[in-house]
C-alpha cells in the first residue's frame, strides 16, 4: 500500500482546482507543469480527468427531431452511404 511521503503534503480539492487553472493558463506541457510542480503525472492525470466539466450528452443550442420512416413501396431495403475522404467509404444497408 503506498502512502504519501513524509515531507509531501496531500493536496485537497482546492489546490488541484488551482493548479488546473494554472497548467490551462500556462503554455507548459502536463509532463513539463508536473516536474515544474513537483506533481506525480499520475495524480494529475485523475484529478485532471475528476475536475473537467462533463459535457452535456446533447448540445443545448441543437434541437432533436424525429425522422420518419421512408415509404419506399414493397421493398424494405434501405442504405446509406458515408464518403470519409481518401478513398474511405462507410456502407450501411
Amino acid at each position: 500500500m503506498s502512502q504519501t511521503p513524509p515531507n509531501k503534503k496531500r493536496l485537497s480539492r482546492t489546490d488541484w482546482e488551482r493548479l488546473m487553472a494554472e497548467y490551462e493558463a500556462s503554455s507548459l506541457t502536463q509532463r513539463a507543469f508536473c516536474e515544474q510542480h513537483e506533481l506525480t503525472y499520475s495524480s494529475f492525470g485523475y484529478w485532471r480527468k475528476r475536475l473537467r466539466p462533463s459535457a452535456p450528452a446533447t448540445p443545448q443550442n441543437e434541437p432533436l427531431f424525429e425522422l420518419s420512416a421512408l415509404s419506399m413501396g414493397v421493398s424494405h431495403e434501405w442504405r446509406v452511404e458515408l464518403d470519409l475522404g481518401q478513398g474511405l467509404i462507410l456502407r450501411l444497408k
